[in-house]
């Protein structure tokens, strides 16, 4: 029989995938609220169509609710499920409020006003053998811990042990420097983090060197996803004039080729008003035998960071930003553009849900405390 799995805070199904793919468990339910996290510039305030990409590549629908609000008896009585009968309860919640960059726009005077409480409420509810979290590192290293330290205290007063570390995801095969949190709790066992890292730092070039070249708003006849946004002609210009393999507006600025005027004319009065060595990602081109930088929910725009090929004149395609989220290569989704782009930022990356499918599975090999004592009675 497979392990029965519940995702909070499903999103585009990025941790969802590890588990649906690995063989050991079945999804049961899933939640999350169809509507824009916090963001700037295209991506505030938009859609972010989640819920029918996780239908197309999960196979069921998630139930479009504010986990804030949603009462977790409802939830229990919408998927027919006992207190104690879960195996995996995943709750991958936003992290705006934790990240350094937006740590002020989170509530910090009592934890069960936080999403990561609210995790607690639904542990508390539904009493699965295991919890899996994932989040940026300042929940469990920043000022925002005591989040965390509430969790941990509540959840042991359940009979949980909990194992949180901090993993630059590169080194666990991630073609991207990502850092984020990893968080287990088993109840009635003993926590234990993941293997240690082995694999090859994957690059950029291993990842989506072999992909076909194609235009800026062109879909590529072979594949929907590899698509990247129109430019416009100025864009495009600027775009053109940044050097390959690695540049960026700062070389532009920089160059003493170019004159005073036809800087002005390439780039944008930030800018120049800018101080040097600031921002050295925007309007970036990747590395080719680098890991990509952090991709997030911002990455549909070429200035928000260094998302540009490293060669073609050109935001990344979707299929491009997916695999190096290290989703699977036939993953397909939904929406606008946009929306799709913010998807994948949101994420988490699928090949790393699938290390931590893997280190579930072998933890549910060896009884529990609990299971022990009455295999000991019987």
């Amino acid at each position: 029989m497979k392990l029965t799995v519940v995702d909070l805070f499903s999103g585009a199904g990025g941790m969802s995938t590890g588990f649906h793919r690995h063989g050991a468990f079945e999804i049961v339910g899933a939640v999350d609220l169809e509507k824009g996290k916090p963001g700037n510039g295209v991506s505030a305030g938009t859609s972010t169509m989640c819920n029918p990409t996780y239908r197309r590549n999960i196979g069921i629908e998630p139930w479009n609710q504010d986990i804030a609000r949603l009462d977790p008896k409802a939830l229990m009585r919408r998927l027919r499920l006992r207190r104690g009968a879960l195996d995996v309860l995943i709750s991958c919640a936003p992290c705006t409020g934790f990240s350094q960059k937006n740590a002020a726009n989170h509530v910090t005077d009592d934890p069960r006003n936080s999403l990561i409480g609210r995790t607690g409420d639904f542990v508390d509810a539904l009493l699965p053998r295991f919890l899996v979290m994932e989040n940026v590192k300042e929940l469990v290293t920043g000022v925002q811990r005591h989040h965390y330290d509430a969790l941990r205290t509540r959840l042991a007063g359940l009979g949980y042990d909990m194992h949180a570390g901090v993993h630059d995801l590169s080194t666990l095969g991630l073609p991207q420097r990502r850092t984020r949190a990893l968080l287990i709790a088993v109840r009635d066992g003993k926590a234990a983090p993941l293997p240690h890292p082995t694999s090859v730092i994957r690059t950029v070039r291993d990842t989506i060197g072999y992909l076909p070249p194609v235009e800026a708003g062109v879909v590529h006849e072979s594949d929907p996803m590899h698509v990247a946004p129109r430019l416009t002609a100025r864009v495009l210009e600027r775009i053109k004039a940044i050097p390959k393999n690695g540049g960026s507006w700062a070389d532009i600025m920089g160059d003493p080729k170019r004159s005073a005027a036809k800087k002005r004319e390439l780039l944008t009065p930030s800018m120049f008003r800018a101080r040097p060595g600031s921002f050295p990602d925007v309007y970036g081109r990747l590395w080719w035998d680098r890991p990509a930088i952090t991709i997030t929910r911002e990455c549909a725009h070429v200035g928000n960071g260094r998302y540009v090929h490293p060669e073609q004149d050109r935001l990344l395609t979707v299929r491009e930003m997916a695999l190096l989220q290290g989703f699977p290569t036939d993953y397909m989704f939904e929406g606008t553009l946009t929306a799709r782009y913010n998807q994948i930022g949101d994420a988490v990356p699928p090949m790393i849900a699938a290390q931590i499918a893997t280190h579930v599975a072998s933890l549910a090999r060896y009884p529990t405390r609990v299971q022990k004592q009455k295999q000991a009675i019987c």
